[in-house]
Parts: C-alpha cells; sequence; structure tokens
C-alpha cells in the first residue's frame, strides 16, 4: 500500500440518547474504526459523524464524507455496520456508487463477508448496476410521460415560437405575431431579398424592431408547418420546404482561395489568430491578414506576407544541414526514456530487489515506452521529410501543404516573420535552429 493512501471513517447514532456508553456509542464506533485502519496499515485521516435518522440526505457528516470520498489520496472507508451509512436502499446505493467510481473500498465491521470477500465484492458491484438499471428506467419513465404529454397536445414549456402564445400548457396563434411570421415567409419565397434585407423590410412594413439573427429562426422554425400536435399549423408545408430549399441553395461555403497561410499568422498584439479579409480600392481587390478586435487593429497585405515567409522557408532550404538540425531539435522534444534495459531489471528479480510482481509491471512500462518512443521517432522523421518535400513543392500546392505542416507564424508588430513553428513540435522556431544559415 502507498504511504499516502488514507482511510475515512463514519459513525452514526440515530439519537442523542445513544451517544452514551453503549456499543452503539459513536465513541466506541471510532474505536473499532481505528482498530480497523491499524489492522490494514493504514492511516485514518479522518471520522465523520452524525445524529440523526439514515434515511436523510441531508446530514452534516455525510455531505462532508461525500467529499472526501472524492479526493485523490482517499482509497478505504470505514463503518461499524452498513445502516450507519444509511437505512434508505437508494441513498446506500448512491454512496456505493460514488466509492466505486473513485476507488475506495467499503469495509464494514459487522458485515465482512459482504466488503471484505470476492463474493461481497461482487454483490456491491451489483448493487451499481441495480441503482444505473434504476436511474435508466426513471429517465424512460419521464420521456414516456413527455411524450404522453405532446400527444395530449400539451406545450412543456412557456417559450413558445414567434407567432404562437402560451395559455394553460397549450400553444395557440397569436393574432398580433402570426401575420408576420406568416408575411416573412411569403416575401423570403417570393423576392430575391436575403435576410439582412427582409429584416429591414419587415421592421419597416410593420413598424416593428425584429432583429436578423430573429429572422433567420423563424424561418427555420418547422412548428410553423404544424407537424407537432400540439402546435397550429400557421403556413403549409410546401411553403416551408421552398423557402428551406431557396436558403441551402444560397448558402455560401467560405472559401480562402490563394491564402495558404489562413489560420497560420498570429497577431503580435494580442496572440491571436489572423482572419482573411478583402477590400476593393478603384476597383482592384487586394486580401489582407487582420485582427479584429475592438481594443487595438493590425493587418498585413496577403500577398506581401505570404512571399516574406515563402522566401524565409527557401533560404531555410538552402542550408546544407538543415535535415540534421530539424531531426536533432526534433529529438531534444522527444520524452526520455527510462535508461534500465531488460537485462537490468532482470538482474534485480535475480538480486531480490524487485518481487515478481514488480518485474512483471516494471517490463510492461518499460516496453510501452519503448514502443511509445519508437512510434513517436517515426512520426517526427515522416514530419521532417514532408517538411524538406514541401520546400520543392510548386507554389501552387502550398494552401494544401503547408496548410497540414504549418502550425503557426509569428510576426513581429513592424510585420516581420519572427518565428516559425511545425505542427509535430510546435515549441521549436525554425528560424532559431542552430546551424541553419541563410545564403543572403
Amino acid at each position: 500500500m502507498k504511504n499516502s493512501d488514507k482511510a475515512v471513517g463514519y459513525c452514526r447514532v440515530s439519537t442523542i440518547k445513544q451517544s452514551g456508553p453503549d456499543h452503539y456509542s459513536l465513541a466506541s464506533q471510532a474505536d473499532i474504526l481505528e482498530e480497523m485502519a491499524a489492522s490494514r496499515d493504514t492511516r485514518l485521516a479522518a471520522i465523520f459523524t452524525d445524529v440523526g435518522s439514515g434515511s436523510k440526505t441531508n446530514r452534516t457528516g455525510l455531505q462532508q464524507l461525500r467529499e472526501n470520498i472524492k479526493r485523490p489520496n482517499v482509497k478505504w472507508l470505514f463503518v461499524y455496520r452498513l445502516n450507519r451509512l444509511a437505512r434508505n436502499l437508494r441513498l446506500l446505493l448512491g454512496i456505493f456508487e460514488l466509492c466505486q467510481k473513485n476507488n475506495v473500498r467499503v469495509v464494514s465491521h459487522m458485515e465482512p463477508t459482504i466488503t471484505d470477500t470476492a463474493s461481497g465484492r461482487l454483490q456491491l458491484s451489483m448493487f451499481g448496476a441495480v441503482a444505473q438499471f434504476e436511474r435508466s428506467l426513471t429517465l424512460e419513465n419521464q420521456a414516456n410521460a413527455l411524450a404522453e404529454k405532446k400527444r395530449q397536445g400539451d406545450v412543456l414549456s412557456s417559450r413558445v415560437p414567434y407567432g404562437y402564445i402560451y395559455e394553460e400548457k397549450h400553444a395557440i396563434v397569436d393574432p398580433e405575431t402570426a401575420p408576420v411570421m406568416q408575411w416573412l415567409f411569403q416575401q423570403y419565397v417570393c423576392s430575391d431579398m436575403g435576410y439582412r434585407r427582409l429584416t429591414a423590410a419587415c421592421n419597416q412594413h410593420f413598424g416593428i424592431n425584429l432583429k436578423q439573427a430573429h429572422v433567420a429562426k423563424i424561418l427555420r422554425n418547422e412548428h410553423y408547418t404544424g407537424s407537432e400536435a400540439n402546435y397550429p399549423s400557421l403556413i403549409d408545408q410546401t411553403l416551408f420546404d421552398r423557402a428551406k430549399a431557396k436558403r441551402l441553395g444560397q448558402k455560401a461555403k467560405k472559401t480562402h482561395d490563394d491564402a495558404w497561410l489562413h489560420g497560420k499568422l498570429v497577431c503580435p498584439v494580442c496572440g491571436r489568430k489572423l482572419l482573411v479579409t478583402a477590400a476593393t480600392k478603384s476597383k482592384r481587390r487586394y486580401r489582407y491578414y487582420r485582427c479584429h478586435q475592438r481594443n487595438h487593429t493590425f493587418s498585413v497585405r496577403g500577398e506581401l506576407v505570404e512571399q516574406l515567409v515563402w522566401q524565409t522557408l527557401i533560404s531555410l532550404a538552402k542550408a546544407s544541414d538543415l535535415k540534421m538540425v530539424m531531426k536533432t531539435k526534433a529529438d531534444c522534444q522527444l520524452p526520455r526514456i527510462s535508461e534500465v534495459t531488460p537485462t537490468e531489471l532482470v538482474a534485480q528479480l535475480e538480486n531480490g530487489h524487485l518481487t515478481s510482481q514488480q518485474y512483471i509491471q516494471q517490463a510492461k512500462q518499460l516496453k510501452d515506452t519503448q514502443q511509445a518512443d519508437t512510434k513517436r521517432k517515426q512520426e517526427v522523421q515522416l514530419a521532417i521529410d514532408q517538411v524538406l518535400a514541401a520546400f520543392e513543392t510548386p507554389t501552387t500546392e502550398l494552401m494544401t501543404v503547408w496548410q497540414s505542416l504549418l502550425d503557426r507564424v509569428e510576426l513581429s508588430p513592424d510585420k516581420l516573420v519572427i518565428g516559425i513553428y511545425m505542427k509535430q513540435w510546435p515549441t521549436a522556431n525554425l528560424l532559431e535552429m542552430e546551424g541553419v544559415k541563410s545564403d543572403e
């Protein structure tokens, strides 16, 4: 047992009278718990006590016990009898489940066959399964009850969609807002207006103040078709389907074209990633990488920074020892494995420095560590080969290649490249690798 492992105890009496000198008293129970801890060579860190009914959950000592069971160094819970913990089966199962979840073993002085034997521990596990079944049954009954309420036309929340009002567990048509909702669907389908123009036209027509996000939410809500019995129909399914088809047909996919540094450039002011934006001046389109924070501004021309980063990468490629330097730097990033060899483990076993169980555990750990180290080295070597191959890639393929290799590119406030980091070792700046020198 680890020296840091601790135990906690719990004592309870039903009435104040029982705190006297009888075998159920708190003091007598505490003495027994101390003996139980000593017999198992563990330290009893705390004993929590209560005076009250075992069927109640709001006991101060029990609440403190629950909190301590969650601590990682607590491994044992000692009680005089299991009914000291709880006389309510559901409450007792809940305590067992909490202990099982946190790898805490329950030991009862008067019921050792339940807590101190293999069959007893199996029985405790079955208690947990019973509790899980009971919870699942409760959730299933709740779901069935909700489904039945829906079937009967009940609305389960007073927050009903725009166009309805909530009245006595039912949604009824709102004569003031329903025409607005119907107008929105008709105008959206029959015109070329998008959400922004549609919202402005609706507000002007009805003299209201809807938001664009609210209009978008209305046009997506299928409740208006009466598809559920608890909502009366306000529009027909055909109109809703036409609005859906237009919405999906006009949905634009965001593309960044040749912006191959999208999501890679870091703002030197706040550290966030720069986003791609575009501006048109004198009928010419310019692309920028920009930080959109309110308290500061930072932007850089897309073509200029991409060319600068590319030239920096090319200059790195000209270094004859680039591959060796990258390999050395990557090796420094790898975790160090144990210096103990399998032969040394066998020698320690033969000399009696390790038990057979310790030898099996350490041999397995060593094998797993070596396998993980080998896999990691293979991944690093593959990454290095990909980086070197990418230097020879035509610029038309930069986006797909470098998007998969780069972790980030750091810029200075005067828009110079000061750091290039790869995904495989994001702590190593390629520009600071000793031995990599540019010909420029």
